[in-house]
């Protein structure tokens, strides 16, 4: 369930104190001034939950927030928290004893509950921010403390492909059912091992790791280009110079084929744009075309086996989603359309 907490309702004299208050719920206790300005202070936070993965989106008008070491005392649990630039750039000036680094749109860093940090907002930003407890990072504590107060740049690296990924999971949280929710809680502490792991300069991994990691390179890959309809197990293992047989060998090992995999995440996605509502909803057959769908009544019949009705049935009816049923077993060969 989505939490929105806004100042907007606030008295312009209380909004410091309860956006503080606001900060301690979502994160953990912070020393914040406020930056005063030529409108009155306003920031939110809207929180989802994804297993143990909280994802903060934050909104918040120039501000120096610090987390001292007599705070740390306060919150006795252990959290990482990623923080993924959005908007404005902040300084971070220090944990693990880095030296000041101005944040860019799409960079990201990495700090923990534990040890002290402080920032710096002379404008208006929006982050998003991930809390998970600092056990469900498989990372070294060494590890861990070479890349605090970091910055990672967004357009180098594995972060081209994680920071926009962690924009959009941040913007459809709320859409996720309890199990996908979970499923991609643990991808996402996997992706950030192996960001750690590419950062710190680690030249090999280990087989199950590397494995691990095309896989979640895979996946992105679909994802990326769910809406193209010659989006085939061929086409997906010469974009990853391997062989459709080890492309087959990596889902088996997962337990569901690729054409499933294609298929289960294109009627996610097709069953999330039928829940939009408002002025401009869109028709079955649009959907259906504009994620990788040729045959509506192929579609349509997948979709049936997968939710129980028809998408037009879907669409109409009232109330929340309910949840959808295994789908059909896939043949390898082919594409899901």
């Amino acid at each position: 369930m989505t939490v929105i907490v806004s100042t907007e309702q606030v008295p312009s004299r209380d909004r410091p104190a309860f956006f503080a208050d606001a900060v301690m719920q979502t994160h953990f206790r912070h020393n914040m001034n406020f930056l005063e300005g030529p409108r009155p202070f306003s920031a939110s936070i809207t929180t989802d939950q994804l297993g143990p993965l909280r994802i903060n989106r934050v909104l918040s008008g120039p501000a120096h927030v610090s987390r001292t070491p007599r705070l740390l005392s306060h919150d006795p649990e252990a959290y990482v928290t990623v923080s993924l630039q959005r908007r404005g750039t902040p300084k971070m000036l220090a944990q693990g004893g880095r030296e000041t680094s101005v944040v860019r749109p799409g960079d990201i860093i990495m700090l923990t509950s534990y040890g002290p940090y402080a920032s710096m907002y002379t404008e208006p930003v929006e982050i998003v921010s991930l809390v998970l407890p600092r056990p469900a990072l498989l990372v070294p504590d060494s590890d861990l403390h070479g890349l605090t107060g970091r910055v990672i740049r967004g357009d180098e690296g594995l972060a081209r492909l994680l920071s926009p990924f962690l924009s959009r999971l941040a913007d459809t949280a709320a859409s996720h059912t309890q199990e996908v929710g979970e499923q991609l809680a643990r991808n996402v502490t996997d992706l950030l091992a192996t960001l750690c792991a590419e950062q710190l300069g680690h030249d090999r991994l280990d087989a199950e790791t590397a494995q691990r990691t095309l896989l979640l390179r895979i996946r992105f890959f679909i994802n990326r280009n769910l809406a193209h309809p010659g989006l085939s197990p061929e086409s997906i293992a010469r974009a990853h110079g391997i062989s459709t047989r080890y492309l087959h060998k990596l889902f088996e090992d997962e337990g569901m084929t690729v054409s499933r995999w294609i298929l289960r995440r294109r009627l996610e996605e097709c069953r999330r744009e039928l829940d939009r509502r408002g002025p401009r909803t869109p028709t079955v057959s649009s959907v259906a075309r504009g994620w990788g769908f040729t045959r509506l009544p192929h579609f349509s019949r997948v979709f049936r086996a997968a939710y129980g009705m028809s998408p037009r049935e879907w669409q109409a009816r009232s109330g929340l989603p309910v949840p959808g049923r295994p789908l059909p077993d896939m043949p390898e060969r082919g594409t899901a359309t």
